[in-house]
């Protein structure tokens, strides 16, 4: 707490009380939106919280807890949801199937314990809680006690661990997707990224007030901007790019078939390397034998060749298992271990060659760079030049070049 208040203070609470305002708008947002209720909801409640609880550090002096002693503490308690709460909407959104499961609940652990240890104070009346207060040495003390250190390392464990799910994401799409734009979650991971930084800057913050070092002492609070410029951020990210908030990734979907055991997006991704060729993958036992694999390779290998599915610019694994005719557990496996690629790189190659034959096509000499891509089957002139350039060492343009060199 501080004790004094003055013209910086001041100007801290300003922002810190319109971040709130901030966070109260855009929580309303959220709670209306009616795609992706479950992911936007529990992002709404995370909002909702971290505006209190950039109200009550705006007024974290002695002479507000005095006036409003009942307010006490419950800044010790706010955040203990708020790692449960970004892990749980960064698994909602990255999930197969974003609903509320029992194990959720779990997450709730650590409020409940918090709550449990406060509950004797906050039970207390107010005559009681301002004499603890009056003692002004005693009660700031305490805010750097136990409890509050284990909640920044609360706070760690749940980012990192959203963090993980977000890479497991970034590698099952490659499993199931040959065109990522719309289900990848850059914006995810740049929010969670940025509250990561955020929480360390306030760990850092944090010991350095309880070890008393000088300049931390008089600008301890101000490290509570980083947590409005993530609201700041997110708003500005609903207003703009609504979409992001309204949908799910929805991963193609398929039927367990007879001797097939599925998990997740139907295998075990061990290890997905996006800027190499092979991706090792470890199977659940599936029934696949090996000579009705090299027969599913074949008749792959042959409906690409004659049917060109890859000109499909959004084709995903499901659609292509549906026209092949081949189990998407079943397709997905010998894709992986047969060919030594993901789903995305696999649909990318075709497309890769057919913009090569394009491109040297004297026919197709007047075509821009983005409909020589969109012809191969790519979406996008940034996804092509990126794919291009990753399987043959040089952009398009370079290739054209090249070609024309008499060897």
């Amino acid at each position: 707490m501080i004790e004094k208040k003055g013209m910086a203070l001041v100007a801290l609470q300003v922002v810190l009380v319109a971040g709130a305002v901030q966070g109260l708008c855009l929580a309303t947002l959220l709670f209306t939106r009616r795609q992706n209720k479950l992911a936007n909801s529990i992002l709404g409640v995370l909002i909702l919280l971290l505006s209190f609880q950039s109200v009550l550090v705006a007024y974290d002096t002695r002479d507000f807890f005095m006036t409003f002693p009942h307010l006490s503490k419950v800044s010790w308690l706010l955040p203990s949801l708020f790692g449960p709460l970004i892990y749980l909407f960064t698994a909602k959104l990255t999930s197969v199937k974003p609903a509320w499961n029992k194990k959720d609940f779990l997450h709730l652990v650590p409020f409940i314990l918090c709550l449990l240890y406060l509950l004797p104070y906050f039970l207390q009346p107010a005559a009681a809680k301002i004499a603890y207060l009056d003692n002004f040495d005693k009660a700031s003390e305490d805010d750097f006690g136990v409890l509050n250190q284990l909640l920044n390392f609360l706070h760690l464990g749940y980012t990192c661990a959203a963090l993980v799910l977000i890479r497991k994401h970034e590698q099952n799409i490659l499993q199931s997707f040959s065109e990522l734009r719309k289900v990848r979650l850059h914006w995810l991971k740049q929010f969670v990224q940025l509250i990561f930084c955020v929480i360390l800057i306030g760990v850092f913050v944090f010991y350095a007030r309880k070890w008393n070092v000088p300049w931390v002492t008089e600008v301890y609070h101000f490290h509570y901007l980083g947590v409005i410029l993530c609201i700041y951020w997110i708003g500005y990210k609903a207003l703009s790019q609504p979409a992001i908030f309204n949908n799910t990734v929805s991963f193609p979907q398929t039927r367990e078939e007879p001797g097939a055991e599925i998990t997740g997006l139907d295998e075990t991704v061990e290890e997905a390397q996006t800027g190499e060729d092979t991706v090792a993958v470890k199977y659940q036992k599936s029934g696949l034998k090996d000579d009705a694999a090299e027969e599913y390779l074949d008749q792959l290998l042959v409906f690409m060749q004659e049917q060109k599915p890859y000109l499909q610019n959004e084709l995903s694994i499901q659609e292509l298992a549906e026209v092949v005719g081949i189990p998407k557990h079943h397709l997905s496996r010998v894709v992986n271990e047969r060919l030594g690629k993901n789903f995305y790189d696999f649909i990318n190659a075709y497309r890769v060659e057919e913009a090569k034959r394009l491109l040297l096509n004297p026919a197709f000499s007047h075509y821009t760079t983005l409909a020589i891509a969109l012809e191969a089957g790519f979406s996008s002139k940034a996804t092509f030049n990126a794919v291009f350039k990753k399987q043959t060492g040089l952009t398009p343009t370079a290739y054209v070049s090249k070609a024309k060199i008499p060897v």
